[in-house]
C-alpha cells in the first residue's frame, strides 16, 4: 500500500480549560498535497493560528470530531472570515452523526445546536434579504464510520469513540497509519483494533487527574495498564496546564510521548 506523506502540527495540546500562553486547545493542522486543514477548530484555534503566524486564509478545510466548544466554536470566526473577508467558502468534513437526521439524537446537530445562532445572518445582497445557512459558508462533506474517504488526497476514515453519553464523538484515521482519538474514555479493544489495522501511531486523549467514576476522558492510570509495545506507539494530548513533572516522568518512563503546542509530526 502506497503511503501519502503528511504533517501534523499541534496548534495546542491542552484541555478545555487551557489558557494561553501556557497552551491552546487541542486542535491540529494537517498539511498534505499542498493543502492545509484542521482537525477540530475550538474557541482558541484562531488565536493559536495567529500565535504561530498562520493566516486564516491558509486553511482549506476542517474536520470536526464533536460539538464541545474547544473543538468547534472557532468555526464561527473561520467561516465568517472566509465568507465576508475572502468572499469564498471552505470545505467542512463532518461526521454524519453531527446532524440530527443521521444521529437521531436531539441536540446533536452542528448547525441547529451550535453554529446557527452566530452564523444565521441576513444576506443583504438579496431582496428581500434571506438568512444564510451552513451551505452558504461551506461545502459540507458527510463522513460515515467505516466508509473510507479522502481529504485532498489523504485517505481518511472516522471511527466512533465514547466521550459524553448520548453525544456523538469521533476519532479519525489518516492514511491507514495514524489515528487521532479526539476526546474519549479508555478502551483497550479500540486501541488493539487500530493497531491490528496497521496503525503505527495513536494520538490519544489523556487526563492525569480524572476523578474516576463519571470521568469522560481517559485516565492515565488506565493507559498505564497497557504493555510497553503499545505505549511506545501512543502520543498523549489534551492534558491540563498544571501537568506535574512527576506525571511527565512516569509517562515517559513507560514509553509514552507527549504532543506539545507548535510541535510538528511528519509521516
Amino acid at each position: 500500500m502506497t503511503s501519502t506523506p503528511f504533517n501534523l502540527q499541534f496548534l495546542g495540546s491542552g484541555n478545555a480549560w487551557t489558557k494561553p500562553p501556557a497552551n491552546f486547545h487541542t486542535n491540529v493542522l494537517v498539511s498534505c498535497n499542498q493543502n492545509s486543514w484542521l482537525i477540530d477548530c475550538g474557541t482558541l484555534c484562531p488565536l493559536a493560528l495567529h500565535h504561530l503566524g498562520i493566516p486564516l486564509r491558509n486553511i482549506d478545510a476542517a474536520f470536526i470530531s464533536h460539538l464541545h466548544g474547544d473543538h468547534v466554536l472557532g468555526l464561527e470566526e473561520l467561516l465568517l472570515h472566509r465568507l465576508f473577508c475572502e468572499h469564498r467558502t471552505i470545505d467542512l468534513f463532518l461526521p454524519a452523526g453531527l446532524f440530527t437526521e443521521h444521529s437521531g439524537i436531539e441536540g446533536a446537530d452542528i448547525w441547529q445546536n451550535c453554529l446557527r445562532a452566530s452564523l444565521e445572518t441576513p444576506d443583504v445582497s438579496t431582496h428581500p434579504p434571506r438568512m444564510l445557512s451552513l451551505s452558504d459558508y461551506a461545502s459540507v462533506h458527510k463522513l460515515i464510520p467505516g466508509s473510507p474517504s479522502n481529504i485532498f488526497g489523504l485517505p481518511v476514515d472516522i471511527f466512533p469513540v465514547e466521550h459524553i453519553p448520548m453525544r456523538p464523538c469521533y476519532g479519525i484515521m489518516l492514511d491507514h497509519r495514524v489515528a487521532y482519538t479526539s476526546d474519549c474514555t479508555f478502551s483497550r479493544p479500540r486501541l488493539e483494533e487500530l493497531f491490528n489495522k496497521g496503525v503505527s501511531t495513536v494520538f490519544h486523549d489523556v487526563c492525569f487527574t480524572c476523578p474516576g467514576i463519571g470521568c469522560v476522558h481517559t485516565a492515565f492510570d488506565d493507559l498505564a495498564t497497557l504493555p510497553r509495545d503499545m505505549a511506545e506507539r501512543i502520543i498523549l494530548m489534551h492534558y491540563a496546564d498544571d501537568l506535574q513533572d512527576t506525571h511527565i516522568r512516569r509517562a515517559i518512563d513507560m514509553g509514552f510521548r507527549f504532543a506539545h503546542q507548535g510541535e510538528i509530526f511528519s509521516f
